[in-house]
């Protein structure tokens, strides 16, 4: 691609500030933002005016309209995601979403669908798997150095239930949601296929948003996985991946930027540093993602191969099962 990728921004939260500021790290002939879209003026012009945007629309409708722009990123209300998402690929614009994609397996396979159809890159924003050290990791477990992996334990506990978002069911929040397809995303990663069997338990809210959730992933060849996810509570927050050579502990699985292998095989990245402060822990590895745009719509892919639509629509449905059993009406899946 010889000329700048050209960014529009759907959203003005704080993942938005961030994403804007680990964008700013980036070389300038290779990204560039050229708008900005919410739905309160005032905020979408605040945003604009810290990150020197040109460009700021009230709703989406006209950034998706706008022919200056190539890529969207969304990050709107889980909620959002699916109208937004769509309405930017029938304008003809290449789509980074926050995850979850969409709120179901329906929603997110039909974005997909659209995708293909019209061949445009899509991209659910599952950050994690563009750090390197998933990379190291992956070839780590594939050059045997854990030998037979078996069993992966995954904990996600955060305090999030003063959020807004999260206490009110129609916005869409929600353990499973929030925190537990990262912990998914890790399983499947690790493990390359899909669970034979899934077993899930939590709590719902008064107002049925799930608070909690705990899963047993039954695999094929006896492996096994163990998720458990919290709004109420701080949790280790810590992946173990348990094989017969060893156990590699992966902190901040979500966002990690060291890989202890063992006392003598360690490697740390370093993240860059932004203009601003981020809101979120890590969240100047958005950059990661961010590149992995530019490089697949520069090589003409319409996918990522580190996080592949098929697999985006196999996390929803996972993610669907697990809301199903812990009490989240089947009505509304």
């Amino acid at each position: 691609m010889s000329s700048p990728l050209n960014w529009g921004i759907a959203g003005v939260g704080m993942i938005a500030h961030d994403f804007l500021t680990a964008l700013a790290t980036l070389p300038a002939c290779q990204h560039r933002v050229c708008a900005v879209a919410g739905k309160e003026l005032e905020r979408v012009h605040r945003l604009a005016s810290l990150h020197k945007i040109p460009t700021a629309y009230e709703g989406y409708d006209a950034l998706a309209q706008d022919t200056s722009v190539d890529i969207v990123f969304i990050s709107v209300l889980n909620l959002q995601h699916y109208e937004v998402a769509k309405l930017m690929l029938e304008s003809g614009k290449h789509v980074l979403c926050e995850k979850p994609l969409g709120m179901t397996h329906k929603q997110t396979k039909s974005l997909v669908e659209l995708a293909r159809e019209k061949k445009l890159f899509l991209l659910e924003g599952m950050w994690s798997r563009f750090f390197p050290a998933y990379e190291a990791l992956d070839q780590h477990i594939a050059a045997g150095g854990l030998g037979d992996v078996y069993h992966i334990n995954v904990q996600f506990g955060v305090e999030i239930n003063d959020i807004e978002r999260n206490l009110m069911k129609d916005l869409g929040g929600g353990a499973v949601l929030d925190l537990g397809v990262y912990m998914l995303q890790l399983v499947q990663f690790v493990y390359k296929d899909a669970p034979t069997d899934i077993v899930c338990t939590g709590h719902l809210s008064k107002i049925g948003v799930d608070e909690s959730i705990s899963c047993a992933l039954k695999y094929k060849d006896g492996r096994t996985a163990t998720l458990s996810a919290h709004t109420r509570a701080t949790m280790t927050n810590k992946a173990e991946i348990i094989g017969t050579k060893g156990t590699i502990v992966l902190e901040y699985f979500w966002c990690p930027t060291a890989l202890h292998i063992s006392a003598a095989n360690s490697t740390e990245w370093s993240l860059p540093r932004g203009q601003f402060k981020f809101h979120f822990h890590n969240s100047a590895g958005l950059s990661y993602e961010i590149q992995e745009c530019y490089d697949c719509i520069s090589e003409g892919l319409l996918q990522s191969p580190k996080m592949t639509l098929d697999e985006t629509v196999l996390l929803a449905k996972l993610a669907d099962t697990m809301r199903s059993q812990v009490g989240v009406l089947e009505s509304e899946l």
